[in-house]
Order: C-alpha cells, then structure tokens, then sequence
C-alpha cells in the first residue's frame, strides 16, 4: 500500500469501542433481516403449497406470516443505519475498496429492496389477485429481496480478503474459484439462518393449529440441519485456519443448535408444543455465537490492513509536515487574488502541469505518466476547449474544472487563446508534399490511424475505451512540427505508436491528412 494515498482522519472512538458498538449494532439488524427473508421464503412457500394442496384453513397461514413483513423490513433497515455508519468510520479503506469492487450492485440496492417492498407489502394486505398472478408477484419479490444479501455477502467478502484485490480487478471484479465457494456458502448461511429464525417466530406468532405448528416445526428442524451442512463447507473454505477464541465461539453456536433440536424433539415425542422461554434464548445464543464467530474472522483479516493504513497515513502526516507551513503561507497568499481574471486561473490551476509559458514543462509534469501537452502547441475551437476544461481528459493527469463557472472559464480560454493562440488553425505544413506522397499518407490514414481516429477524425469504436482517448481531429490538432513529432515519436504512455518508419514526405502528409478534418468541420 502507497502510504502517499492513505490519508484517514482520526476514528471518534478507540477501536475496541468501535468494534463492540458494531457488533451490538449488527446483531440487532440481522435478526430483524433474518425475520424478514424467513418472512418472505415462508410466506411464498405456503402459498403455493396450500394454494394448490385444496386445504383451504391453511391457505390463510401466507397471508398472515405476511403481516409481520411490515414491521420487519421497517426495523431492519433502521437498525441497519448503525451498523453500516460504524464500519464506514471504523474500516474505511477496506470497506469502500470493497464498496467500489461491486458499485454497481451497491447502487442497485435501493431499486431491490423497493421493489422487494412494495410487492410483499400489496400481497401482505390481502388485495386479490388471480392465484398466478399472485405467484407472479410473489417469486419477483422474494427474488429481489433475495439478491440484496448475496450484494452483502460479496462485499464483505471483498473487504475480508485484501489478498484478492488484485486478482478481482483483472479479472473484471469476478471472483476466483476458491473465493466465489466460500461466498455462496456464506450467503447460503444466512438464507439458512433466516429459514430457521423466520419459522421459529411464526411457529408462535403466526401458527393457529396444529397442522401449521407442525410444518413449522419441520422447516425450523430443516433449517437447522441446513445450518450445519452449511457450517461445516464455510469452515473448510475458509482462507486460513480459525483461532482458538473463534473456534470456542463456534462450538457454543453448534451446542446451542443441538440442544434446540433436542427440544424440539422431545416436545414432539411428548405431542407438546414448544415453549418461548426454551426456544428464544437458545436461539438467542446460537445467533450471538454465530456472529462472534463471523466478527472474528473478520476482524483477523481485516484489522492488520486497517492498521498498516493508518501506520501509512501517520508516515504520510511526516513527510508533508515540513511543507505544511509554506503551504499555509502560499494559501494565505492567494485569498486575496481574484479569480475573475485568466492569467490568476492559469497560474493557480494549470502551470503547476503545464509550466508559466505552457510548455509541458512544470514542477508536476514530471510526475505524471502521460506528459501534460504544450499549449503553445494546440489548435482547438473554444467549444472543444471549454468541453475539456470541463470534463478532464480520462487517463491522464488533465482533471475537470468545474469549481470554475462558466463566466471564469470563459476567462481562461480568452488567456490561452491570446497567450498560446490555442483557439484557431493550425496553419499550412511548411513543406511542400507532392500529390502521389499526398495520395499514399491519405491511404496510409486510411487503412491505419482510421482505426484509432476515424475515417472523419471524431474516433473510432475500437478507441471509446481507450484512456486517454484519441483527440477529435475535427475538432483538435497541433501546430504543424508539433504534429510531425507526434506522429513520429509517437505520444507517450498513450496508444498512439510511432510511425517513424515511413518516409518524412509521408509523413508530412499524414499531417495534411489530419488537418483536412479541421477544414471539412469548419
């Protein structure tokens, strides 16, 4: 890790608070997320076992494991506030690189749950539909409600696992092999966790004769038996060997799941129901027990990083402090200038890259891969040149300028345009290239740069993904030796080659070529 790109503030509370908050924090809302996904499973299950099995005091058991749904998903997602702000300010950089890993998932979130939301909502309060209808709605919901824990999972399998960063990103944010087991068994817990807490509450909540006590009563034992096949595959895929306190925390979970089967099946055998001063507690201590262990794993993979970032961000606060005072000083100084005026917005924003006299040439230049371009070298249009200053360049050090407005902007682009003659044409190449050379450089456009560049200079398909992508030609070019030297070096660090190799004649009249695209868009 760089330590010149950590910079962390200061967390509010020292990491043991932090990390019990977390964990009270997050017990809360995964027991009111498993009642909610044991809610969802449990309410499409028996709608289409009883809808279609013609016992029709069953079939009202959907509708009402349904109503608790309301009151669930409403504390889960309040609940999960907490948790979710703590592990923002108590693990940043593991968290948010992880975050970014799947963002598009992350973002697609809020559309899942709303969607998850809405539609259990209108089958919770009884609005009558056709029977394959209502299935229709129901299977959408539980799949989108489902999606959103598997997000879950794979992010905090990401920020458990730094080692993979790497291989994640260059294989397109997939996961490896080993990785991708040990998340679907990890996700596949928590499904199994929510059938198991979701039947138990409406076992006693829900259940109003026997019959449905029962089939309860057989997806809680289900539900368990699941959890530990689940168990035992998560431990064997875990990425190092647990600790002797996880392994504690681990075996308390199992004793308290054994010995809630055994309640069930002696209140079974006796034709008894079971009790909620038996069945809560352990439950109870199972879900601790399982969160400890969780909590632990993570806090091992996680902490050391976390701990080397801030180690990397105190180096950082070293290495700058003796810049700091004249840094102060040069920001003092500038609060006074207005920035109405060109020349002020070049000197503060751009000659640190570009140098006083645009050249390429200033103290930052040098450490930037792709050289900053010499002003006193472009040819733009001013709508090509306010475009620019907008967006940035991708790729390349040239960033977007939008703490300017656009009557600042203006202003600037009137200072490179006297300064550097940036807004204009960039004139006649100064010698002269006969018609056959000028024929052969336009064939050689043709058939090669147009594949970058266009046939019309605006750029090709192949090139949208190319970072920094080619200049509009139509648009953009260079004085006519500065074009020269570009297409015979080539540009570096860019995907521009050289093409050297061709005759100086041709070459020259590959400039030619390229400024014929100015001239037709004009």
């Amino acid at each position: 890790m760089n330590s010149l790109f950590d910079i962390l503030l200061p967390k509010p509370l020292p990491d043991a608070w932090l990390l019990g908050l977390l964990f009270a924090a997050f017990t809360l809302h995964l027991l009111f997320v498993l009642f909610t996904l044991g809610t969802a499973i449990l309410a499409v299950y028996f709608f289409i076992h009883f809808r279609w099995s013609g016992k029709p005091v069953e079939l009202e058991l959907d509708r009402r494991i349904l109503r608790s749904f309301m009151a669930h998903k409403s504390l889960a997602v309040v609940l999960g506030v907490g948790p979710l702000l703590l592990i923002q300010v108590g693990f940043p950089v593991t968290f948010f690189t992880a975050v970014n890993f799947f963002a598009p998932y992350w973002m697609l979130i809020i559309l899942l749950l709303v969607i998850a939301f809405l539609l259990f909502d209108v089958l919770g309060h009884g609005i009558k539909r056709h029977p394959y209808a209502h299935l229709a709605v129901s299977l959408v919901a539980l799949t989108s409600l489902l999606a959103v824990p598997g997000i879950f999972a794979a992010v905090l399998t990401v920020a458990e696992n730094s080692d993979h960063w790497v291989t994640i990103a260059r294989s397109g944010y997939r996961f490896s092999a080993p990785l991708a087991g040990y998340w679907l068994f990890r996700y596949l817990h928590v499904l199994g966790a929510a059938v198991v807490f979701g039947s138990a509450f409406h076992y006693f909540f829900s259940a109003r004769v026997p019959v449905e006590q029962e089939a309860l009563r057989k997806w809680l034992v289900a539900g368990i038996l699941l959890q530990f096949v689940l168990g035992l595959l998560l431990f064997i895929s875990l990425p190092q060997p647990p600790g002797s306190f996880t392994l504690g925390a681990m075996f308390a979970g199992i004793i308290a799941a054994v010995a809630l089967l055994w309640a069930i099946y002696n209140s079974s055998g006796r034709g008894a129901d079971l009790t909620v001063y038996t069945t809560f507690p352990l439950l109870a201590i199972t879900l601790v027990a399982m969160l400890l262990t969780r909590q632990l794993i993570q806090d091992r993979q996680i902490l050391p990083l976390e701990r080397r970032a801030v180690a990397n961000a105190a180096q950082y606060g070293k290495e700058l402090h003796p810049y700091t005072p004249a840094s102060l000083d040069r920001y003092r100084a500038s609060l006074p200038l207005s920035f109405d005026h060109g020349g002020t917005i070049y000197s503060t924003s751009c000659a640190f890259c570009h140098g006083e006299d645009g050249r390429g040439d200033g103290p930052e230049a040098q450490n930037l891969e792709v050289p900053p371009q010499d002003l006193s070298a472009i040819r733009t249009t001013r709508a090509y040149l306010y475009r620019i200053l907008q967006e940035g360049i991708p790729g390349t050090g040239m960033g977007y300028f939008t703490i300017y407005d656009r009557f600042q902007l203006d202003r600037l682009m009137d200072y490179l345009g006297e300064k550097f003659q940036v807004v204009g044409l960039p004139g006649e190449i100064p010698v002269a290239v006969p018609a056959p050379t000028l024929k052969k450089a336009q064939d050689t456009y043709d058939k090669t740069c147009a594949a970058c560049h266009g046939l019309d200079g605006r750029g090709a398909e192949l090139s949208r993904s190319f970072k920094p992508p080619p200049p509009d030609l139509a648009a953009y070019s260079l004085t006519p030796r500065r074009c020269f030297k570009v297409i015979t070096d080539g540009y570096p660090e860019t995907m521009m080659p050289s093409f050297a190799e061709y005759p100086p004649q041709v070459r020259w009249g590959l400039v030619q070529a390229v400024y014929a695209k100015r001239k037709i868009a004009q």
